[in-house]
């Protein structure tokens, strides 16, 4: 195994997928989800999120394309289906449903769907791993092909610890704001993620439209 190489494309997987992912928004959907809970909760949460994200990311290295291909879907396809789950969460943040005030009951889990799908391991997240896998999968005279893998899935795992230490961070905001403070700044979120939904539709919309006039 050559350790270039292996920290090579370490990096290189956590330097591209780090702005994609954006884990301080995924904490910031983890704060506004969270209201009523406690410490132990969030911190389950983050954890939990964590472990379902190094699963989620090398599903997507490893089989992804695959996947997509069985079931017909596009990368557009995924960027318009993941722009509606975020505009839909974005909509609950920003208009939340009034409550009783009674705190929420510990069975909920919003580790895999909102925090991991798609909020972390989203369409940008997919479309970037997916095209990594697939330029690797060119590589038939690398040296160590041991390495090449060996250091992508090293950097998911990089990447899901990071994204584990900002979510746990979500607990020491939440106390900082107060809940006054974590309801206004829920709402700004829950905006700015109706905004991040809709470039991703839009950007869906306009690689679809893009291929149609290919075929024409």
């Amino acid at each position: 195994m050559h350790l270039e190489t292996l920290f090579t494309y370490m990096t290189l997987t956590v330097l591209g997928l780090l702005p994609i992912m954006n884990p301080p928004a995924a904490a910031t959907v983890l704060l506004g989800l969270s209201k009523g809970r406690d410490k132990s909760y969030i911190v389950s949460q983050a954890k939990t999120t964590g472990v379902y994200l190094f699963i989620a990311l090398c599903i997507t290295f490893f089989i992804g394309a695959s996947v997509l291909e069985l079931f017909s879907i596009s990368i557009p396809s995924l960027r318009l289906g993941g722009g509606i789950i975020i505009v839909a969460i974005g909509f609950n943040m920003l208009f939340p449903r009034p409550d009783n005030g009674a705190a929420p009951s510990g069975q909920d889990s919003i580790a895999l769907v909102p925090l991991t799908i798609p909020s972390l391991c989203g369409p940008g997240s997919m479309a970037m791993i997916i095209s990594l896998a697939a330029q690797i999968a060119t590589y038939e005279n690398h040296t160590s092909m041991t390495s090449v893998y060996g250091g992508v899935v090293a950097g998911l795992a990089l990447v899901a610890l990071i994204a584990t230490f900002t979510l746990t961070m979500a607990y020491p905001l939440l106390k900082a704001l107060g809940q006054n403070g974590i309801n206004a700044f829920t709402r700004i979120m829950g905006f700015l993620l109706i905004c991040m939904g809709v470039q991703f539709f839009t950007l869906g919309i306009q690689e679809i439209v893009l291929e149609i006039n290919e075929l024409l």
